[in-house]
């Protein structure tokens, strides 16, 4: 229990106990005024026999000081009998102080009510009732509610102080790994007390952002190694170019031919850049303001005959299983590059004569892209590690290419809560894309 939490408790115990006494003290005061019309009914009935004086000093000499209080006047208000000083004026309820009732002073009550009535020949009669009753219960329960108050909230004091000790401890040991990991160290184990409370959730939580805190930290080293190696290459080829194209000697053929190859490596780089800010611009997820309800079906269709002629110059064969009517609600232009990126890399990375399929089927509760080739495949130790940021298998990174089209496929696809996923063909590669169902 945090301070907040006992401070409210609190709160509302006292809130609970002023209640209770009101409601106490206005049920012992509507009793005390229940005896009184009973006793006034005893009292008419002694009228209508004509035993009132009577009745009325043989109470009196009973009780002369109270609790109880009788008076009968003549039509005049002048006392007959009774042990009031009172001269009534209305019928009905009165509540008058003691002491005047009285004429002296009664340290156990400071009040009496009242009931008088007028009887037939004129007369008055008041009974009425003090208040003392009501004072000692209410005293009583004072208190008793102060008793039960203090002891409520010392427990709760020491409820929220141990609460808030065992809560510090696990903030301080969510500090102390975090101060670890901004170490370095990435083998932590972050404890939590099974009870799947607010903390284990900060705690699933703070592992979750520490895990993808170290992920990110070691893609950042993996980019800055894999990016001086693709940058070196291409700088070293225009240093060249350039030198040749400066030889005195050189003609002017070779003098342009060095100028448009420094060119060429200059927009592969530009290019490079671009997929990078492409990447940076989809995992900051601003993309998503722009998503709107679109055809996934006729985005496949299109794809598919946008890249078989593509395929049939390169000896290859494209094919497509397409189910009309599927739509999604997402980014058009990233979707389109996600899926060309896919049969790009199916298109570049397999011989001539291997077939390429593209298929998009639903079932009750999915909706399943793939995109298959029937090339050499990829390792199953590589397949998690080629969807980062410039990973390519040709580890003396001859080839062409800049190894970011399937780290731009999965970034797409996690804007887009799409489950991506690399599989066996047998042979070659499935590339699926388990895609959420439009609402």
């Amino acid at each position: 229990m945090t301070l907040i939490q006992a401070s409210l408790f609190a709160v509302l115990v006292a809130a609970l106990l002023g209640i209770a006494w009101w409601s106490v003290s206005d049920y012992a005061e509507a009793q005390l005024r229940a005896n009184v019309k009973t006793d006034m009914a005893s009292l008419l009935q002694a009228a209508a026999d004509r035993t009132l004086d009577m009745q009325i000093r043989q109470r009196v000499a009973v009780m002369p000081v109270g609790p109880d209080y009788y008076l009968l006047t003549d039509a005049a208000g002048n006392r007959i009998a009774g042990n009031l000083r009172y001269r009534p004026s209305v019928a009905g309820w009165q509540t008058v102080p003691l002491q005047g009732a009285l004429g002296k002073d009664n340290s156990d009550a400071d009040e009496v009510h009242l009931y008088a009535t007028r009887l037939p020949d004129g007369r008055w009669l008041v009974a009425g009732s003090d208040n003392r009753s009501v004072v000692e219960l209410s005293e009583l329960l004072s208190r008793r509610f102060l008793e039960i108050g203090v002891s409520a909230l010392l427990l709760v004091l020491l409820t929220g102080g141990i609460g808030g000790w065992l809560y510090m401890r696990r903030i301080d040991a969510l500090g102390e790994l975090a101060e670890r990991a901004l170490e370095g160290e990435a083998d932590f184990v972050i404890a939590r007390s099974g009870k799947n409370d607010e903390f284990d959730r900060l705690a699933n939580r703070f592992h979750r952002m520490l895990t993808r805190m170290h992920v990110l930290m070691d893609g950042m080293r993996q980019v800055s190694n894999d990016i001086a190696h693709d940058l070196r290459t291409p700088l070293m080829r225009m240093r060249q170019r350039l030198e040749s194209g400066s030889d005195p000697h050189a003609n002017e053929m070779g003098l342009r031919d060095s100028l448009q190859r420094a060119l060429t490596e200059v927009d592969d780089l530009l290019a490079t850049f671009r997929a990078l800010l492409r990447i940076a611009s989809v995992e900051s997820r601003q993309r998503r303001s722009g998503f709107d309800e679109l055809d996934l079906s006729a985005l496949f269709d299109a794809l598919a005959e946008t890249y078989r002629p593509v395929a049939e110059d390169l000896g290859q064969q494209l094919s497509a299983n397409i189910e009309a009517g599927r739509r999604l609600r997402g980014d058009q232009a990233l979707l389109t590059q996600m899926l060309a990126n896919l049969i790009e890399n199916a298109l570049h990375h397999t011989p001539a004569g291997s077939r390429i399929h593209l298929d998009l089927q639903s079932s009750a509760d999915r909706l399943i892209g793939r995109v298959t080739d029937s090339g050499s495949g990829i390792p199953v130790a590589d397949r998690e590690r080629v969807l980062r940021r410039f990973v390519r298998l040709d580890s003396s990174r001859s080839t062409p290419g800049s190894g970011l089209g399937l780290a731009l496929v999965s970034a797409v696809a996690d804007l887009h809560g799409i489950q991506l996923s690399l599989r066996d063909a047998d042979p070659g590669l499935t590339v699926e894309l388990d895609f959420p169902l439009a609402a």
